[in-house]
């Protein structure tokens, strides 16, 4: 039965038992499932080429061997099965192939294989998402299956671009633009057309990008003025909309305020993707008048997580995927010394208020298993009492260190900051790259560089030129970087010059040696007073 015949035919008690039953589960059920599907993974596994190589210790039999034997993974371990799209050495055949930002313009493409069982998991776990989003309580929901639906996501053959092909053969819903339309868009385009064909007969659910939809945000004042009164804009609206536009055009001249997304439209959910998503949170409910739920994955993770109907911390699906978590001083005990293999522990095992990088196992025969995507999660809570959820919940903090990812665009590393630039031929010796916050609360990435005084034009080296040079060779290496600034309108990156030598003699003097990326935002503001520079008094956020 399609979920559309579902919502006519049966109750609400029995959609939301079958869809978010999930949440009753007690630590103890959870565990079991995680272990049942874990041994059928494996069992599929251990068959296929890849799986021989991965587990060349031998097929583990019990959880501590899983441990033992089979050793931590990252792509590198499967790139020349993947990137390839070598499907007889998969544990099963894929129905389709994912992609994702790798490493820039080194190595710029991952790609995912899905299976036929991984597609309908994804799809259940999606509309559990919906479901959960436009609900404030237990049991009770309200979504339609004609919906108008305004979407924000990357298309395929990005991850968020599954979402609407999963759920179209489940529901009717009105996407905005269609996927017809969408499929031959840019981005940017896509998100353009989409809020015009919203503003001319309205919305029932959101799904969008974070990073995207807090632009939309707070720019909604600026364009409902200036574009409602163009005559094409106008042209198509309902007179539902005509009159709400109005009536805020009004109210927001007599109060003095601005108009704001709530003041036209009603939501009954609203999703939201993204690195920076509790960042924006609390301004997006402010602005929409509905909380949004957020929900996390990636392309070679699937859809991993979502907030209950508290909205205030996100849940992982038992059926996705095994779940190890290691905790942070073990990562970067790792990254000092890769030869240290560290520690991992499952979910009943998680610690309130502890960081962990995550890793997984996927099911249904998903090709990674004890694979480390990079991304770093806190426990907020072992069980939430409130709303009676015996499961631990977490909060998305960031990618782990050695990744500065802005806005879910774009990703840097050290290795690709360095490429660039030794393409721009800049005078840069030292360096130090740092995910930071502006005042609005958009993240960029700072450099601290020091320019060489023995190059010939060191004396004409500016922060702006320095800026101006690096922005233009890293858009050739990267086309997100360019995406991003046009898309956000924002240059991703600012530049700070620091005397000659200033690093090496910070870290004499500390006796430390920096990380090159994201070092600690202690050692930032010490740095920068160490060479007296205006920095304290300049209103950023570290991380």
């Amino acid at each position: 039965m399609k979920f559309r015949d579902k919502l006519e035919k049966l109750s609400k008690k029995q959609i939301w038992d079958e869809y978010c039953s999930f949440l009753d589960l007690s630590m103890e059920d959870y565990m079991k499932i995680q272990f049942r599907l874990l041994k059928e993974q494996i069992d599929d596994y251990s068959q296929c080429f890849l799986g021989k190589r991965i587990m060349k210790n031998g097929v583990p039999h019990t959880i501590n061997e899983f441990k033992e034997n089979v050793p931590l993974t990252k792509y590198d371990d499967y790139q020349d099965i993947l990137l390839e799209k070598r499907e007889d050495a998969l544990p099963k055949k894929p129905t389709t192939w994912l992609k994702t930002t790798w490493e820039s313009g080194s190595r710029p493409e991952k790609w995912a294989p899905y299976t036929k069982e991984m597609l309908n998991v994804y799809s259940r776990n999606i509309i559990s998402a919906m479901i959960l989003s436009t609900s404030s309580r237990k049991g009770d929901f309200k979504v339609r299956s004609d919906a108008k639906v305004l979407y924000g996501l990357a298309p395929m053959p990005y991850a968020t671009g599954l979402f609407p092909y999963l759920i179209e053969p489940e529901m009717d819903l009105q996407f905005m633009p269609s996927i017809k339309q969408a499929r031959d868009m840019s981005f940017s385009t896509q998100n353009k057309e989409g809020f015009k064909q919203a503003l001319k007969s309205g919305i029932d659910q959101f799904f969008g990008m974070t990073s995207v939809v807090y632009r939309i945000t707070q720019n909604f004042d600026e364009m409902i003025n200036s574009g409602s009164s163009d005559a094409s804009a106008v042209f198509g609206m309902t007179p539902g909309m005509l009159c709400k536009i109005a009536k805020a055009k009004y109210i927001a001249k007599r109060d003095n305020k601005p108009i704001k997304p709530k003041d036209l439209f009603e939501l009954d959910g609203f999703v939201c993707v993204g690195t920076d998503t509790a960042l924006f949170k609390h301004d997006l409910e402010d602005a929409w008048g509905v909380r949004p739920l957020e929900i996390h994955g990636g392309t070679e993770t699937a859809c991993l997580a979502t907030e209950s109907w508290g909205k205030n911390g996100l849940v992982f699906f038992p059926d996705n995927a095994f779940y190890e978590f290691i905790p942070k001083d073990e990562m970067l005990r790792n990254e000092a010394d890769p030869s240290y293999v560290p520690r991992t522990y499952f979910m009943d095992e998680v610690l309130p208020n502890e960081e962990y990088e995550i890793v997984i196992t996927l099911f249904k025969g998903g090709a990674f298993m004890r694979y480390r995507p990079g991304d770093m999660y806190r426990c907020l809570r072992t069980k939430n009492e409130t709303e009676g959820i015996d499961l631990p919940q977490f909060e998305y903090i960031d990618r782990v260190p050695s990744v500065i990812d802005i806005a879910g665009f774009t990703r840097f590393t050290e290795k690709s900051i360095a490429s660039v630039l030794q393409l721009s031929n800049l005078p840069i010796g030292r360096w130090l790259a740092k995910k930071e916050y502006s005042e609005d609360k958009r993240s960029f990435m700072h450099m601290y560089v020091e320019v060489k005084s023995s190059a010939a034009n060191s004396a004409f080296m500016s922060e702006q030129l320095i800026l101006d040079c690096f922005s233009a060779y890293y858009r050739k290496y990267d086309h997100d970087y360019d995406d991003l600034k046009k898309l956000l309108g924002m240059d991703p990156t600012v530049v700070t010059v620091l005397p000659e030598g200033s690093i090496s003699k910070y870290e004499e003097m500390r006796n430390c040696k920096l990380r090159t990326v994201n070092p600690t935002a202690a050692d930032i503001i010490n740095l920068m007073n160490s060479i007296g520079s205006t920095f304290g008094r300049r209103e950023i956020t570290l991380e």
